[in-house]
């Protein structure tokens, strides 16, 4: 095992799950190491596990919309059988709500959709309420703390209709996903080791040469990928490479409430809601509601370090549902908080590294701010295209790598992942 793969992943998640995938395919050895016990234990099992196309950049866009097609034909994407089951794909639809203040806010969004061809629909407020009856239209925006004293009052600015985008669900089990990634990985080849912990990247004064685990032993690569997610900086900071990096990551906590959908409801039938007013987004998860954040201005980020940060919930908890709840009046709060609590991996601008370095051999899959859960289909060719670019002596700086997306019939410019792009203006998750 130590001198006998072509890459090794620190990671083991979807994304590092999907690298393996795409590079054994492509014919070379990998070895994914995590100091978790399972594939897609960590970040991947606490994903929301939305896909939707609905972004402010073309490739953004674009790949979240190939990926798509990648995701309703999971099991043939794989080809590979796995006893386990496969994670499923379900299309709702999803809505992104607006008023009359912020509508034209969604101009570029809407752009940029029909660059990429998504069909969506614009709903006025009888639209929105034909897809979802039981909701309240009234404006209860910007998003307050519920210590603040106008939090749950109504301004004059009422929900005047929506984006509707037909091509948007969710998957059902992400950390299910990742194993699928898994199995159809070590089908071509591909080695996994859990219960590893990364204690130094192997390198001299210009290149890679592998990583040290816990144990002492010295595992040898020419490649090593940091797909490590929370812990990417960490990683980043081993290898030395952080001040050469213009985009930093961080982990971010998050939390996600469920609440028992009430009667009558149609969120689980229609798809998700992204409601920027509140500062909430919603989907159906079975009998659930699943309610998260969308990171608004008046809520502090919760950097945190990803070995020690706090697993149960917080008032974060409660403000999130009491929020959804002036959207969805029929919504009953519970006296025990249920859902889940993960991190995210988040870059300055909440766009992803997927890119090379300048240590030679050491690359980047990182800052995917949980928005790229929908992407993995992808990211691994993303990955393999880079790094076999890079084995052909190509420098990505120079001649940045072009992805054909052939459900699209178009070409993606890779540079848009740089670690070196200047910083992107986005909405948070609405990246």
């Amino acid at each position: 095992m130590p001198n006998n793969h072509d890459v090794i992943v620190i990671g083991a998640g979807v994304v590092g799950c999907s690298i393996a995938h795409a590079l054994s395919r492509a014919g070379m050895k990998t070895l994914n190491i995590d100091a978790l016990p399972a594939a897609g234990y960590g970040s991947t099992s606490h994903s929301s596990a939305i896909v939707r196309p609905f972004y402010s950049h073309i490739t953004s866009c674009a790949v979240a919309h190939e990926s798509r097609s990648r995701w309703l034909q999971w099991p043939q994407f794989l080809e590979v059988e796995d006893p386990g089951g496969y994670a499923r794909y379900t299309e709702t639809g999803g809505l992104i709500l607006f008023n009359e203040a912020d509508r034209a806010s969604y101009d570029q969004n809407l752009i940029i959709l029909d660059e990429v061809g998504v069909e969506y629909e614009i709903l006025d407020s009888a639209g929105v309420l034909a897809h979802y009856p039981r909701i309240s239209l009234q404006n209860f925006g910007p998003p307050r703390r519920l210590d603040d004293e106008l939090f749950g009052t109504t301004g004059q600015n009422p929900v005047c209709g929506g984006i509707y985008i037909p091509a948007c669900g969710h998957v059902s089990d992400p950390q299910l996903a990742a194993r699928n990634l898994q199995t159809a990985a070590v089908a071509r080849g591909a080695e996994f080791r859990f219960g590893a912990a990364i204690t130094e990247i192997l390198r001299d004064a210009t290149k890679v040469h592998g990583v040290k685990i816990a144990t002492g032993e010295e595992l040898h690569a020419q490649v090593v990928v940091n797909a490590a997610g929370p812990h990417s900086s960490i990683v980043n900071a081993l290898a030395g490479i952080v001040d050469q990096l213009s985009i930093s990551t961080r982990a971010h906590r998050h939390e996600v409430a469920y609440i028992a959908t009430p009667p009558g409801y149609a969120a689980k039938q229609h798809g998700f809601i992204a409601d920027m007013d509140t500062g909430t987004y919603q989907r159906g998860d079975g009998a659930d509601l699943l309610i998260g954040s969308t990171d608004p201005a008046c809520d502090p980020a919760d950097i945190v370090d990803p070995d020690d940060y706090q697993e149960s919930f917080s008032e974060q908890w409660t403000l999130q549902v009491y929020r959804a709840a002036l959207r969805a009046p029929d919504l009953l709060i519970e006296s025990k908080a249920r859902g889940t609590v993960g991190l995210y991996d988040v870059s300055n601008d909440w766009i992803p590294i997927y890119d090379k370095t300048d240590l030679e051999g050491f690359y980047l899959a990182i800052g995917t701010s949980g928005n790229q859960f929908k992407n993995a289909p992808i990211i691994g060719d993303i990955m393999a295209k880079i790094i076999l670019a890079g084995g052909r002596g190509v420098d990505h700086d120079l001649a940045p790598e072009m992805l054909e997306l052939p459900q699209l019939k178009r070409r993606v410019d890779l540079s848009f992942y740089s670690r070196n792009r200047e910083i992107q203006l986005t909405r948070s998750v609405m990246a």
